[in-house]
């Protein structure tokens, strides 16, 4: 039991799948399947279920994420370790997401290390270790 997929909206629907596609296959979400109809999306796909990204209607165009609104607050992703999240905290920005907070140790748990990014849009994302 447990969440089999998310889905997300963007502005910029071809940043998003570039930064996802970057992103989601180094997280252990290796496969990637794009519809056009009834609706444009993109999956990323792995054995932890799948996040999947679309753009949002034109009447809601423009807006962006705000993790104090009701909905989502943010995503976390496990990590394999903490080499791995420094190596993405290295290259997020060159691939359109912005550091919020460096990688480093938090007191949520122990050993809980993380990196704390946003995506284009600005959705909050995690990749976590512990």
């Amino acid at each position: 039991m447990g969440i089999d997929h998310l889905m997300i909206n963007c502005n910029d629907y071809k940043a998003a799948i570039r930064f996802y596609s970057w992103l989601m296959p180094k997280l252990g979400y290796p496969e990637k399947m794009s519809f056009e109809e009834p609706a444009s999306m993109t999956g990323f796909i792995g054995d932890g279920g799948g996040l999947w990204v679309s753009p949002s209607e034109q009447s809601a165009g423009g807006q962006s994420f705000d993790k104090r609104r009701v909905g989502l607050r943010e995503v976390a992703f496990r990590g394999a370790s903490r080499a791995q999240i420094d190596q993405l905290a290295k290259e997020i920005v060159s691939q359109g997401g912005k550091i919020l907070d460096a990688p480093r140790e938090y007191d949520y748990r122990p050993g809980y290390y993380s990196v704390f990014f946003s995506d284009p849009d600005g959705i909050k994302l995690e990749v976590v270790h512990y």
